[in-house]
């Protein structure tokens, strides 16, 4: 089990426009950094959590407070601590349209804007999976998108998943007739939780494992927006890094241990294509035997990421302090 860390949150709650299903709110987590040595800028890190999930890595976290970052973390619509009922319970991460995002992304980035003060500051979005898709879309194209000075991709959602015909077939129906259905869950998930195979102690009912709801209305908003990709009219301005794991792996009934050791939810070739095509500055790593969540990996695999992801953002602080003359 991964060793639980005290870390002191500050919470703020967003309440949104309301959609379809009612009212909605989104949950910003705000740790700050008591690292102020060698501090030139405000340094801010924005986590954004993948489909059907939300923020519980306080390991990540801590790194990044350790080497002067605050770290935010966004628990987005209907996810995690932002499900307001029992009853918006039953459409974890739903939505009609990815640009809904905006409205907390831009309220977080505003918050972090008034915490920076009259520091220069650094902004930085960190994404996983389907969070990864929504950094992309917001660096491109967000109400603040040009306050955004580099992205952070773990895994993104950027292409399709790999599926098996009954699975195409499924995801087709759901998708044209914008309807939702529980599905199995894989291995994934429980290669990551302390209850099965894995070594992390995330709430099950925030972030379950074993059959996870899939919403037509989501899945062709995210195809729309991978379109969009494809025709490469999206493209980010900032700095981007890109970490995938070095393969894919099927799921199936009987667990292997180099399920472990892979992505099991997106195919890192179409993925690790489409992200050279995103924008001018992207530098793409690929971690051996990295799940599909890199951070959520065995710890060796992990430390690899952290070095390789740290690395990157000092040679970023160096650039910065070199164009700003200090």
């Amino acid at each position: 089990m991964a060793q639980k860390l005290d870390i002191d949150y500050e919470t703020t709650i967003f309440t949104l426009k309301p959609d379809n299903l009612g009212p909605n709110k989104a949950t910003l987590l705000h740790a700050r950094t008591a690292n102020k040595s060698k501090q030139h800028f405000y340094k801010a890190i924005l986590y954004l959590h993948g489909y059907i999930d939300y923020y519980f890595h306080d390991h990540v976290c801590t790194r990044f407070l350790e080497h002067g970052y605050d770290f935010y973390a966004l628990d987005m619509r209907k996810c995690g601590r932002s499900i307001i009922s029992p009853e918006q319970d039953k459409y974890k991460h739903y939505c009609t349209d990815l640009h809904e995002y905006d409205e907390e992304i831009t309220l977080a980035i505003e918050h972090i804007i008034k915490e920076a003060k009259d520091k220069e500051r650094k902004i930085l979005l960190f994404g996983h999976s389907t969070g990864g898709l929504l950094a992309t879309l917001y660096a491109s194209s967000g109400s603040r998108h040009a306050d955004i000075d580099a992205v952070i991709l773990n895994s993104p959602y950027l292409t399709a998943m790999k599926t098996t015909f009954f699975e195409t077939v499924l995801l087709g129906v759901l998708t044209k007739l914008r309807k939702s259905e529980n599905v199995d869950g894989g291995w994934y998930g429980k290669s990551i939780h302390i209850s099965a195979r894995g070594e992390w102690n995330f709430d099950l009912n925030k972030k379950p494992i074993d059959k996870i709801p899939l919403h037509g209305s989501f899945l062709c908003a995210v195809r729309t927006i991978q379109e969009d990709l494809e025709k490469k009219r999206i493209s980010i301005p900032c700095p981007v890094l890109f970490m995938c794991s070095n393969r894919s792996l099927k799921s199936e009934k009987t667990w292997r241990d180099e399920f472990a050791e892979a992505d099991l939810i997106l195919d890192v070739i179409t993925m690790k294509a489409m992200a050279a095509t995103i924008g001018p500055q992207v530098t793409i790593h690929e971690i051996e035997n990295a799940k599909h969540d890199i951070f959520l990996s065995k710890q060796s695999v992990r430390e690899q990421a952290f070095n390789l992801m740290f690395q990157w953002l000092q040679q970023l602080e160096d650039n910065w302090l070199i164009k700003t003359n200090i």
